[in-house]
């Protein structure tokens, strides 16, 4: 009996003193709670306020806090400038207000930063560098001169005034691979949709048009090449419609195929889909299609044929 009762007591003992400090914490809380609610927060008391604190608050308490805290989100937001479109930050780029508050960088004149742009380039390399693979082509595209993507990450302004430079550099060529092997392309192809302000920015453009490469005894046969040719055609087509807006400058061309397959007008028919690029200059690229001599005159590519897909001149 005297060890149940002395068991009872400690019981008795352990909850009064876990009550007790229960009630200690929510007396702080409450205490520092009444001291808040005593005059008008700051900010610095909103957000530093403790969660017991919160609990404690009166509802009228609640209501002062959330509109104080409200007022200054508001202020805020109306110190920075808002753009509502792309189209406007890249009219507006000399007229951008309060320029206390902007970095350093966009506090500059549009000229210079335009010049710096231009300086994270890397220079110009045969190796192009592998750029996204966008789903609406049938593979990734290279640059010639490759750039570090965070920069456009950095705001819509930088984004907009860096993208047609980055893409569209005299000396910057975009390399786009059409395949009659679509394999690769649905097993490697991106998520990414890039942006008709990224593509209207393209200016010089390599284009190699892949049909095989077997050998002479090992070339496909009729079903194979026309199915090929097929699928060359939908690339380019896709090509066509992801660069519509485009003002390409240069075009080059590579063709791969294998020995004695595609005759000169069925080559023709592939490369007229590409007139509607409208390219100011068209010239050859590797052009590999098979036997060079006497016999291969049917099947042989004509390069002159490519200055007829430039754009007419007015």
């Amino acid at each position: 009996m005297a060890s149940i009762s002395l068991k009872r007591n400690y019981n008795h003992k352990s909850h009064s003193s876990e009550g007790l400090k229960a009630k200690r914490i929510c007396t702080a809380a409450s205490i520092a709670a009444a001291k808040i609610s005593q005059r008008a927060p700051t900010i610095e008391q909103i957000l530093t306020i403790s969660e017991d604190a919160v609990w404690s608050l009166r509802k009228s308490d609640l209501r002062t806090h959330f509109l104080t805290l409200q007022k200054w989100t508001r202020s805020l937001s109306n110190a920075v400038p808002r753009v509502e479109s792309g189209a406007d930050i890249h009219h507006d780029l000399n007229e951008t207000p309060l320029p206390e508050i902007l970095p350093p960088l966009l506090r500059m004149p549009v000229e210079i930063r335009q010049v710096i742009y231009r300086h994270l380039l890397t220079p110009p390399s045969n190796d192009p560098r592998l750029g996204p693979h966008p789903r609406q082509l049938q593979s990734h595209i290279y640059l010639s001169r490759a750039f570090e993507v965070a920069v456009l990450h950095l705001n819509r302004q930088i984004y907009h005034e860096a993208l047609p430079i980055f893409y569209g550099d005299s000396l910057q060529i975009i390399s786009v691979t059409v395949d009659y092997n679509l394999w690769t392309h649905k097993t490697q192809r991106s998520d990414l949709v890039l942006s008709s302000f990224l593509t209207s920015s393209i200016r010089n453009l390599s284009l190699s048009i892949q049909l095989g490469s077997e050998k002479r005894k090992q070339k496909p046969d009729d079903f194979e090449a026309e199915a090929r040719l097929i699928e060359v055609t939908k690339g380019i087509k896709k090509l066509r419609k992801w660069l519509a807006g485009a003002d390409i400058q240069s075009l080059r061309i590579g063709w791969q195929e294998p020995p004695q397959t595609y005759t000169l007008e069925q080559k023709k028919d592939i490369l007229d889909g590409l007139r509607a690029l409208k390219a100011v200059k068209v010239e050859a690229g590797v052009i590999n299609w098979g036997l060079d001599w006497n016999k291969g005159k049917k099947f042989m590519f004509d390069v002159d044929y490519l200055k007829e897909l430039e754009r007419e001149r007015s």
